[in-house]
């Protein structure tokens, strides 16, 4: 029958984990490393078992509800057996096609204590926990893995309610590859709207950011963990964590901090040092209301300005694609400016040692406009300054330019959605105020709900200094009010002790988080750890050409999507039970983690099959020979 020690020992130690929580529950301006290092040791020490060995696994059903109970903060909010072919409506495939390869269990999870400062249970900022999905395979099809999922944006989702489901795409395609697979809506229902980051007084919901931050990821962790081994009846022999964009945070997070909690982490386009590029992802509306006399909330101005920002775009990628692939290769070499180009500018124009030649009104720019466009690619800083003559290093994440805050979007990326509208959510958070957030009108994302005010748009009101301010700011609230949101710790000596794998990729047109401040993070993490060769020991970074924001893959040039970019096969909506060879960076991880085989180049194709090459370990980079057909791999290298 039941083997109680090691469930006895855990526990144990869950009562005092739970004082633990107790206590810092009441006290959001502390860090979470006590009870959470109590988590971690708890989990170690009991093996990852409640119940370390059973007669058999548990059936699908409500029982699950009676015997799990790792402690009293959890609850089993529902179980559902999910019948093979049954079709699910995940939460970023609302509709079918998404369908149940095989048979599985969905349990949902429900980790208290949640947020106690909001008592309004109507206000958006009020939650009773995290919510967690985990998906499991059937005995017969579960690999003994684990394979979490992170979130995205804001995440949120239906993880806490009986009759919804939470889960993005790929954790349901994991599941039907034969993963035990988690999710967790980091501590908050509303999917995708920030509006939970302030309660319903108007103030910083520090407690949700301790959730979202750090503590949605340990649970979704430590409670998956518990409940495959008493599904199941024994230990899954490998985990891993599998996240994109936020999920890439949360993956790191995990990674810097807690890193003996899985034995892999996968982790692409992580949203780091959100402090930073959140809150200057306002800067073209900055730039455009000073240099230009208007913002996103003058729509017919902004669109004009957004078309030619994208004519500008189109040029920058025909100045520099030597190859021809109507993408660029590395776009950190480019540098385009068209103050320079007469193609660029209005007939007649003078620019900086060149007349405008364009006579398309709708497409050329004014010496103004260009100049503006020029400081929007550079970067923001606190006084609208740049530097036309910037370098590959500077623009490539390896050293901030003269005055730049932080790093922006590459040459060749769509920036038109930061022209016609505006970030603001990091913008008011980092001043505390509601009031900063963007209204319906010129929000890029949902608006943000708060009870104490009705006032919105106040970031128009803000100047350069202004939004350097901000951004230092938020900085220095981050060990407080946010939990360390930014997750950029550079010291990985825990993770690399303990033996464990990361592999990151991003892609080079990525137009939500700017590629830069990864490959910073990457350079940081080998100025402390010993250089690449050490670094590459234990963490191994992609860079994708012409890839853009996707947890599914998507291409991106300046004329649209394009399926000439060669992409890297994920598992998704359009690919629910992928082979080896169709979960290519993930394969590489498990075969790094289980087998002690590094990942070296990796091959892509592009979707319409005309273009391969190899993808390279940071520091190389794809590189085109100079000669050969830009359809053979063999014409593409690595340096």
């Amino acid at each position: 029958m039941y083997d109680v020690s090691g469930a006895e020992d855990f526990n144990n130690m869950s009562s005092k984990i739970i004082s633990a929580k107790a206590d810092l529950a009441v006290k959001p301006g502390k860090t979470l490393t006590g009870w959470v290092g109590l988590w971690a040791l708890a989990l170690l020490s009991a093996g990852g078992n409640v119940v370390p060995a059973l007669a058999e696994p548990l059936a699908c059903d409500d029982g699950i509800k009676t015997a799990f109970h790792p402690d009293a903060d959890t609850t089993v909010v529902a179980v559902r057996l999910v019948k093979k072919g049954e079709e699910l409506a995940a939460q970023d495939v609302p509709k079918p096609p998404m369908a149940a390869a095989a048979d599985l269990c969905l349990v949902k999870l429900l980790v208290g204590p949640g947020v106690t400062a909001e008592k309004d249970s109507a206000a958006r900022s009020y939650s009773q926990g995290i919510g967690i999905e985990v998906w499991l395979p059937t005995l017969a099809n579960w690999n003994e893995r684990i394979r979490n999922y992170g979130g995205g944006g804001w995440v949120g989702g239906g993880h806490r309610f009986a009759d919804k489901i939470g889960s993005k795409a790929p954790a349901i395609v994991n599941a039907n590859m034969g993963y035990a697979s988690g999710t967790t809506d980091a501590g908050q229902p509303w999917y995708q709207d920030g509006s939970f980051a302030f309660l319903s007084d108007g103030k910083v919901n520090a407690e949700a950011f301790r959730d979202f931050s750090v503590r949605a990821m340990l649970e979704q962790a430590v409670k998956t963990k518990q409940l495959v081994s008493l599904y199941y009846g024994k230990a899954p022999k490998y985990t891993y964590y599998d996240g994109h964009s936020q999920g890439g945070r949360q993956g790191f997070k995990i990674a810097q901090d807690y890193p003996e909690l899985y034995d892999g982490y996968m982790i692409a386009a992580p949203a780091l040092s959100i402090p930073m590029f959140g809150t200057t992802a306002l800067y073209p509306q900055i730039v455009m209301k000073t240099d230009l006399g208007y913002t996103a909330a003058n729509k017919t101005e902004a669109t004009a300005f957004a078309a030619k920002v994208e004519a500008a775009n189109k040029r920058a990628v025909a100045a520099c694609d030597k190859a021809g692939l109507g993408f660029l290769l590395n776009p950190f070499q480019c540098g385009y400016d068209p103050a320079r180009d007469p193609a660029a500018l209005c007939a007649g124009v003078a620019g900086n040692g060149v007349t405008g030649s364009n006579a398309d009104a709708a497409t050329c720019m004014s010496l103004k406009e260009a100049i503006a466009l020029d400081k929007i690619w550079f970067g923001a800083t606190a006084d609208g300054s740049f530097d036309a003559a910037q370098t590959s290093d500077s623009r490539g994440g390896k050293s901030l330019g003269a005055g730049q805050l932080w790093w922006t979007f590459t040459k060749g990326t769509a920036i038109g959605p930061s022209i016609i509208s505006a970030s603001t959510d990091s913008i008011a958070l980092a001043l505390q105020d509601a009031r900063y957030a963007a209204d319906a009108s010129t929000a890029s994302a949902i608006p943000i709900t708060n009870g104490s005010t009705t006032v919105r748009n106040k970031w128009l009101e803000l100047d350069y200094r202004g939004l350097a301010d901000a951004v230092n700011t938020y900085v220095a609230l981050q060990p407080t009010l946010f939990s360390n949101l930014a997750t950029d710790k550079a010291d990985l000596a825990k993770l690399r002790d303990l033996g464990r794998k990361v592999i990151v990729y991003n892609g080079l047109a990525d137009d939500a988080i700017p590629p830069a401040g990864s490959i910073n993070y990457h350079e940081r993490v080998a100025a402390a750890m010993g250089g690449h060769a050490e670094v590459q020991k234990f963490m191994r970074m992609y860079l994708l050409p012409g890839a853009a924001h996707s947890s599914q893959g998507r291409a991106y040039t300046v004329s649209g999507q394009n399926n000439s970019v060669p992409l890297p096969k994920l598992p998704g909506n359009s690919n629910q039970t992928p082979t080896r060879e169709q979960d290519q960076f993930f394969t590489a991880l498990v075969d790094w983690v289980e087998k002690g085989v590094a990942p070296g180049e990796i091959m892509l194709t592009s979707r319409d099959n005309s273009v391969s090459f190899p993808v390279c370990v940071y520091p190389q980079m794809t590189t085109w020979n100079g000669s050969g057909p830009v359809t053979a791999a063999s014409s593409f290298n690595c340096r």
